[in-house]
C-alpha cells in the first residue's frame, strides 16, 4: 500500500549521510564510497535508510550553485538524467515508486532526493543503477 505524503516526507528527512568535520561538507561527502554515479557535472550517492526504504539516492551539482541558478545546460542534463533515475528506480522489482524531493536550500550545491519505499523485496540493488545510468553517460560508481 503507498504511504502517505506525510509518512513519505518523514522517510525522507530521516534519511542520512556521514557527516564531515572540515571544508566544503557537500564537496566532501561527494567523495565518500557511497557514490553511485557521476559525470563530470553531477554526483550520484545513496543514502543511509530504513528496511521499509528500497532507494534513498542525492543527485547534486559539483559546482557551487542553488536552485535558481543552473545554467540552461546543467537545467537540461538535470531533467535528462532525474526522468532516467526515475525510470530505472521504478523498473527494479523492490521499488514501490519514485518520490522526488528537494529541501535544504541553505546547502552550497543543487541537490535533489530521489526516495523510494521498498515493494517489499528489500533494497534496490544499487550496482544495477549505477550501471543503466552509466548507459547514458558519466561513469558507474557502485
Amino acid at each position: 500500500m503507498p504511504l502517505s505524503p506525510a509518512e513519505a516526507y518523514e522517510q525522507i528527512v530521516s534519511a542520512t549521510r556521514p557527516s564531515l568535520q572540515d571544508g566544503c561538507p557537500e564537496c566532501l561527502r561527494a567523495a565518500t564510497d557511497r557514490t553511485v554515479w557521476e559525470d563530470e557535472h553531477w554526483i550520484l550517492t545513496d543514502a543511509e535508510h530504513g528496511d521499509d526504504v528500497a532507494a534513498a539516492l542525492l543527485l547534486q551539482t559539483r559546482e557551487h550553485t542553488k536552485v535558481g541558478q543552473l545554467d540552461d545546460e546543467l537545467a537540461s542534463q538535470f531533467g535528462r538524467i532525474s526522468n532516467r533515475l526515475v525510470r530505472i528506480v521504478e523498473s527494479t522489482p523492490q521499488a514501490e515508486y519514485v518520490d522526488v524531493s528537494r529541501y535544504g536550500a541553505d546547502r552550497g550545491h543543487f541537490h535533489v532526493w530521489f526516495f523510494s519505499p521498498a515493494a517489499g523485496d528489500g533494497k534496490v540493488d544499487i550496482h544495477t543503477i549505477a550501471t543503466k545510468l552509466a548507459n547514458w553517460g558519466g561513469d558507474s560508481r557502485a
